[in-house]
């Protein structure tokens, strides 16, 4: 009897697993595109993979140089020349971070230019009065991994400002004009597919008329940012040891 019993709940609990794969399948089979991802999707999907990717790298990296350096200073405490070539070598890195220091390495190239077909009569520029689509288009590098942008030979950081004013650009208040050349320093392969991807930035500055050229270059160079940051209100906060 107890046999009979296991047997009919076995029995039951297969066919409560069949109707949920059943009903699983059925789901999936009716929704748009078949359960299938798109190209898109997939393409922006895998350039995200490689972004997680070479920052799970960057910070390993970033770790086993900590742990080293901690084990230099415990074994060297007295070594000051130690301690100030590696605090020298931090004091550089942050000064590139923040754009103190110029840059160089690979990267692309995106040159940006109002539309050829533009009449002459037409007074202004399209990028002017639409200066918020270059916005966009740095926006862009930075999400795919960008570590250093110029635009027009002005090093764009945290602070940067872009705005219209005066018939004019003013990037790091600097008056500028188009054509616009924008230069970041990254992979050279992942920028140009993030820019290049259908229904993006890009593809839509191209809608709009603008000639946009993406050159992948071996080596480029971002100048520093040549203005004095100074913080009135903002102040560290000061940790309790």
């Amino acid at each position: 009897m107890k046999e009979f019993k296991g047997k009919a709940a076995l029995a039951i609990l297969c066919g409560i697993l069949g109707l949920v794969i059943s009903m699983q399948f059925k789901t999936v089979r009716n929704t748009p595109g078949g359960g299938t991802i798109s190209t898109q999707k997939a393409h922006q999907l895998a350039i995200e993979l490689n972004n997680l990717r070479n920052e799970k790298e960057l910070l390993n990296e970033e770790l086993t140089n900590l742990e080293r350096r901690l084990k230099e200073y415990e074994l060297s405490e007295s070594d000051e020349n130690l301690i100030i070539k590696n605090l020298k070598n931090d004091l550089e890195r942050y000064q590139l971070y923040t754009g103190l220091k110029p840059a160089v390495g690979p990267g692309v190239t995106i040159t940006v230019e109002d539309p050829a077909t533009e009449s002459p009569s037409t007074e202004g520029s399209f990028i002017m009065y639409n200066y918020d689509i270059i916005l966009s288009l740095i926006n862009k590098l930075n999400a795919s991994g960008a570590e250093a942008i110029s635009i027009n030979d002005q090093r764009y950081i945290a602070t940067t400002e872009v705005y219209y004013t005066s018939n004019n650009i003013l990037i790091n208040q600097v008056p500028t004009n188009p054509p616009f050349v924008i230069k970041a320093i990254g992979n050279p392969d992942t920028l140009e597919a993030a820019l290049n991807m259908r229904f993006d930035v890009v593809w839509e500055m191209r809608q709009y008329g603008l000639q946009v050229n993406i050159k992948k270059e071996n080596m480029i160079e971002v100048p520093r940012y040549n203005k004095v940051i100074e913080y009135k209100y903002a102040k560290p906060i000061e940790t309790v040891q």
